[in-house]
């Protein structure tokens, strides 16, 4: 089944599990919620046999909870905190999205003009690509194909990767007709990867060293990094996957470290960060952020507001986050991610100050991280929350 199929089920089911409630009853203290966090988290650990998650919650504007659970490496004790490193997956696409509205702001770049004008020597066999504009690929309608095994590079540099990954389209057409109707299967990581090329011909700057500099150091995210090799070693955790026939768990000799995927898939992050992420973005949203953030607040607003919706259901996207518009308590932005060997979810809710982050070092619980774990911890704070 399509990855991406799967990905916007879940997100449907995602607002299934928002069954938020106004009460009138005694709130627990912050004691009590850590305590029920952890009992909760643990229990969904043994029954779904997970190897490790790390989760980082924040909340009027501090970062209420961070906490590693399971091992690193099934095979050997190597525990889990907030600073173990995952791969993000497409949550590294809200990065992605920053650092163009960054350029945006600056005037280097206008979303609604085409791809060529940043890129005039990008070709594809389709003519139709003359007609792509950058905010058709932030909003997964440019009809580009999602290119996967057939256009793995080998670039002589990191200056040149993503050049070279642009080159392999060549030969290739479009899926759809720019500006096609969003769906779950006009879902392009292709597209990502070529804002990441627009970034540099815009910036002069490679895609890592621009994010990095622009995005990750003013963030204060400092375990982070687009590229795995500048992470850590003792910091790493190892991707797992489940065996088909036996169900046996064991360490994937894979790591998706896949040159032309840093802007749609290859951030390597850790809870703590993602929760200064998440800290920095509700701060400008508030209005409390006291030193030049990532973006203005219009920006970040305008980040926030739907672009392309998918009828019938409550989902929707903007300019890299996905939307969800709740009935029962109101909108949240957020974004998941998979890859082999890890699955990951962030989601913010702006009217309540508060963000939550899941990371996995596998892929086969992506479900229960997506949809369970969030979501029952989310329901936990449901009597104080707003809709």
């Amino acid at each position: 089944m399509n990855l991406h199929v799967i990905l916007f089920r879940n997100v449907i089911v995602v607002c299934g599990y928002l069954l938020f409630t106004n009460s009138s009853d005694a709130q627990p203290n912050k004691q009590t919620f850590k305590i029920q966090i952890d009992s909760l988290v643990q229990k969904i650990m043994i029954e779904h046999k997970i190897v490790g998650i790390s989760i980082g919650i924040v909340k009027n504007n501090e970062i209420f909870y961070t906490k590693g659970y399971g091992s690193k490496d099934i095979n050997i004790s190597s525990p889990i905190d907030s600073l173990t490193n995952f791969l993000t997956c497409s949550i590294s696409k809200l990065f992605t999205a920053t650092a163009i509205m960054q350029l945006v702001e600056q005037g280097k770049i206008d979303i609604r003009k085409k791809l060529t004008d940043y890129v005039p020597d990008f070709v594809m066999k389709d003519k139709r690509y003359k007609d792509i504009t950058i905010e058709q690929m932030l909003t997964h309608t440019s009809g580009l194909p999602n290119i996967f095994n057939k256009h793995y590079i080998k670039p002589k540099s990191e200056q040149s990767e993503l050049t070279d990954f642009a080159q392999k389209l060549k030969k290739e057409k479009l899926r759809y007709p720019p500006n096609v109707p969003l769906s779950a299967s006009t879902y392009s990581n292709t597209g990502y990867n070529i804002l990441g090329l627009v970034i540099e011909r815009v910036s002069g700057q490679t895609f890592s060293d621009f994010v990095n500099r622009h995005v990750l150091q003013i963030a204060a995210m400092d375990s982070s990094s687009f590229s795995y090799s500048k992470i850590n070693a003792a910091r790493r955790s190892k991707p797992h996957k489940k065996q088909w026939l036996s169900k046996k768990i064991k360490v994937s000799n894979y790591y998706p470290d896949i040159p032309q995927d840093k802007p749609c898939g290859n951030l390597n992050s850790c809870a703590n960060d993602l929760c200064l992420w998440m800290l920095h973005n509700l701060s400008i949203y508030n209005g409390t952020q006291k030193e030049k953030g990532i973006l203005e607040r219009k920006t970040l607003a305008d980040m926030w507001m739907t672009k392309r919706e998918i009828p019938p259901y409550k989902t929707s996207i903007s300019l890299g986050w996905w939307i969800t518009q709740s009935d029962k308590y109101g909108k949240y932005v957020f974004h998941v991610g998979n890859d082999p060997g890890f699955s990951a979810t962030l989601i913010i809710s702006p009217i309540n100050n508060f963000g939550i982050v899941i990371l996995c070092n596998a892929l086969y619980p992506k479900d229960i991280v997506w949809n369970t774990i969030p979501f029952e911890i989310i329901n936990l704070f449901k009597d104080e929350w707003k809709k």
